[in-house]
């Protein structure tokens, strides 16, 4: 789960390669390629394009994980812990753990969840999300979302369709600041699984019905989508 839709305007279902080396991991920003076709989208050059279009909201998946190392979630693999999480969806195949298999939807498809239609879902038009999709530093300098400031999308080749505050020193390429794709409502933050219980990122959250600290989902940024 690395996008939580608090609420969305519009939902397109857009044509997607659904083989490919390069995953597009739910939560990014994404653009269209010469085809029409979703690829991630690099920087958001106001000057040249091509613009970003929305957020992703499936994943395409080489069908290895779900929440991928490419990803960056944190539900990967959380601090302190070599195996499977306990907030991972996975399939132990072996004995004591020693082969896990990360699961999602469409199981039948290999854990690709653009296999069958061929289309992904990307929203645009407004919204609020959030989003563990992030930088945490932008080239050299440590990202800072603030709220009711602007978001744009990564111009660092590595990060593709993550979303940045622009700190820092971006490539030399004209209109690097690129389009605001959002405004960041709470900077990132641990997010609540609603799990009570404490463990390597638990959050001290208040804001169970019974009280106490929650199992965290990971960081995640508070974004309100203005494309």
């Amino acid at each position: 789960m690395a996008l939580i839709e608090v609420f969305h305007v519009v939902a397109s279902q857009y044509p997607v390669t659904t083989a490919s080396g390069t995953d597009i991991p739910q939560g990014r920003l994404v653009t269209l390629d010469a085809a029409g076709t979703v690829q991630l989208c690099l920087d958001g050059d106001t000057t040249t394009g091509p613009w970003p279009v929305g957020i992703a909201g499936d994943s395409r998946s080489d069908g290895t994980t779900s929440y991928t190392p490419e990803s960056g979630s944190p539900l990967n693999a959380q601090d302190g812990l070599t195996k499977a999480t306990d907030l991972d969806g996975s399939l132990i195949l072996g004995a004591y753990g020693d082969s896990q298999r990360f699961t999602q939807n469409r199981v039948a498809d290999n854990y690709n969840e653009v296999l069958a239609s061929g289309k992904m879902t990307v929203y645009h038009s407004g919204g609020e999300f959030w989003t563990d999709q992030y930088e945490v530093t932008h080239t050299t300098a440590a990202t800072t979302f603030v709220p009711g400031f602007g978001v744009y999308a990564s111009s660092v080749a590595a990060n593709l369709g993550m979303f940045t505050d622009e700190l820092g020193a971006p490539p030399a390429t004209a209109g690097d600041q690129g389009q605001t794709v959002g405004i960041a409502l709470t900077s990132p933050t641990g997010y609540p699984s609603g799990v009570p219980g404490t463990g390597p990122d638990s959050v001290g959250f208040s804001a169970l019905p019974e009280g106490g600290n929650s199992l965290s989902w990971g960081n995640f940024l508070h974004v309100k989508l203005s494309i």
